[in-house]
């Protein structure tokens, strides 16, 4: 029987991490088959297919070498291993591969949360910013949180991650979600919960000084905070909100979308942004 609660989704072609990695899951988690780690790796690497072909403890590996491309094209590869999460899985969690877990038993402390909303429809942010307000976008795309467990239905309602990268495109998202109808005093859809007690070991980047790269990272940034893709990002906070509101209300019919509109009788979700505010 498939009792899955997390999955953890990586990119990785550093076998040492990744070892790393799993080596500090096992060290650290209450119940290793609870856990299930989905890993991408580049088109025909062996040493991975290897390693994870022979891995025998209690921790489920699935390696699936459909990397192609450089680090900018990795919310494309994270989109397809997305789709190969366990249906059984609770929550959904998409890591660095330098990252590692100090924090025994942090499975269980997950557990906890379990349906913390009915609708199972949250994130819990784990990382250094887990406190943090965000008061527009370009914060969101600037240091968004880079630790953040989503249940596995919010990840199914947000879908493909559109753009570079999936923290960014996640907190675009959770930004916009709260910020629908922010001034109703009986009901605000904020569904981020900060968890203070586990501690893990951080992602570091390394300052960059080639220029092809710091080309490549301003053409990145220029699409996240583009009209099109803040649209985006504001539509399916939409949909997620719909879903919440059906929840919430007990609604008997289901929301239509509508020329930029989540309608749902004389209820609406109204998703369009500025235009000339996101230019500017």
């Amino acid at each position: 029987m498939d009792n899955t609660l997390i999955t953890i989704v990586l990119c990785s072609n550093k076998i040492d991490n990744f070892k790393n990695l799993i080596h500090s899951l096992e060290e650290t988690v209450s119940n290793q088959s609870q856990v299930e780690v989905i890993v991408g790796c580049d088109k025909g690497e062996k040493v991975f297919k290897e390693y994870c072909n022979n891995y025998s403890s209690g921790i489920s590996i699935k390696y699936h070498d459909i990397y192609v491309g450089d680090l900018y094209n990795q919310h494309n590869i994270f989109s397809k291993l997305l789709k190969k999460c366990s249906n059984n899985s609770y929550y959904i969690l998409a890591l660095a591969d330098d990252m590692t877990f100090k924090s025994k038993n942090w499975d269980m402390i997950l557990e906890k949360y379990k349906h913390y909303y009915s609708d199972d429809i949250f994130r819990l942010r784990l990382g250094w910013r887990k406190n943090f307000s965000y008061s527009d976008y370009w914060q969101c795309i600037s240091m968004p949180e880079d630790i953040d467990v989503c249940t596995k239905k919010w990840r199914d309602l947000v879908g493909d991650i559109p753009c570079y990268s999936i923290d960014s495109y996640n907190q675009s998202v959770m930004y916009y979600l709260q910020n629908f109808d922010k001034f109703n005093n009986n009901f605000r859809a904020a569904r981020d919960i900060p968890v203070n007690n586990i501690e893990m070991k951080k992602h570091l980047s390394g300052a960059v000084d080639d220029r092809r790269i710091l080309k490549k990272m301003f053409k990145c940034w220029r699409i996240s905070v583009s009209y099109k893709m803040q649209s985006k990002a504001s539509e399916t906070a939409a949909k997620i909100y719909s879903e919440i509101i059906s929840g919430e209300k007990k609604l008997e019919s289901v929301f239509v979308k509508y020329n930029n509109k989540y309608v749902n009788g004389d209820i609406v979700i109204n998703y369009k942004l500025s235009f000339f505010k996101i230019f500017i």
